[in-house]
């Protein structure tokens, strides 16, 4: 593939280096309740990464052993990438949904098993239905894996850009420690999705025009339907609802006209605009601050 080692990635694959992070230093620096919310989300997601796993090994994927070996490290670095994000906002002082779980330097991995179980519970039916529908198209579409992979490609680079966007954003310097760290592992990720579109996309027009329709109106932001729509929306709105998210929208666009075949799509920049046109006010937020005492730890419900 053009552009990335795979054999290189392999190798060098661990789980995210967090050796030094002053995790004791956390609770001295203020964490917005907006930046909590993200990094909430930023965990479930990245703690779902085994689902999406699943839905790609049901599909023809699972029949070429470089997007298998690559989808197990992948898997691997994913599950600390939540994790990390669990242990920070446990030192940060937040409890989260349905049991208020408190993580910290002694708490054991993996962390928050009953969020984890929560939410799968919730998304159990419309799960097995996408599942379904996932198997059905790589049964019927002979070049399915490019449109997954595409797929990949920008739900990594949202990722990456999120990243990104709240580094420039918090005052928090250990945050901005964790999310550097991370940040390495993602640009990997995202290398190997576009080299392996890329190349799947290059090979015939009718791969492209496959593609560019699924792109154009199957896709969404990355977590769509694993946690509830005002969850993504305000994600969307926080980090990129500014200039500078307008920016970095219409730089992940632009990256995805580098693609063959799927210029002009602009799928950023549009879900960017319907995420603000539905989000709610900041002061009609439907998560709970609760404090059960003055220095209490902060408990946040997504309801």
């Amino acid at each position: 593939m053009d552009g990335f080692d795979l054999d290189r990635y392999l190798r060098a694959s661990k789980r995210v280096d967090l050796s030094g992070v002053a995790w004791d230093r956390i609770g001295e620096h203020p964490l917005p309740e907006g930046e909590a919310r993200c990094l909430a989300y930023m965990m479930d997601i990245e703690s779902h990464t085994a689902i999406f796993l699943r839905d790609l090994l049901g599909t023809r994927a699972a029949f070429e052993p470089d997007v298998t070996a690559f989808l197990s490290c992948w898997v691997y670095e994913e599950l600390w990438h939540g994790e990390a994000f669990s242990r920070f906002l446990g030192e940060a002082g937040y409890r989260l949904a349905p049991d208020g779980e408190a993580t910290g330097l002694d708490a054991p991995y993996p962390s928050r098993v009953g969020r984890n179980a929560w939410i799968r519970r919730r998304i159990a039916g419309r799960g097995y239905l996408s599942h379904v529908a996932t198997l059905l198209g790589s049964a019927l579409y002979r070049d399915f894996v490019a449109l997954h992979m595409t797929w990949g490609a920008l739900n990594e680079l949202s990722t990456l850009s999120a990243y990104h966007l709240l580094i420039a954003r918090t005052e928090h310097p250990v945050l901005v420690d964790v999310l550097t760290r991370i940040v390495k592992d993602e640009r990997r990720h995202f290398a190997f999705y576009r080299a392996q579109a890329r190349m799947r996309l290059a090979s015939s027009p009718r791969t492209r025009r496959m593609v560019r329709w699924g792109m154009a109106n199957l896709w969404s932001v990355v977590g769509t339907g694993v946690r509830p729509q005002p969850e993504t929306d305000h994600l969307v709105a926080y980090l990129f609802g500014g200039p500078e998210g307008l920016e970095a929208a219409r730089g992940m666009d632009a990256m995805l006209d580098e693609l063959p075949g799927l210029a002009g799509l602009h799928l950023a920049v549009r879900a960017r605009g319907e995420a603000l046109r539905r989000h709610r006010p900041a002061g009609s937020s439907r998560v709970v601050r609760r404090r059960p005492a003055a220095a209490g730890p902060v408990r946040l419900h997504a309801v």
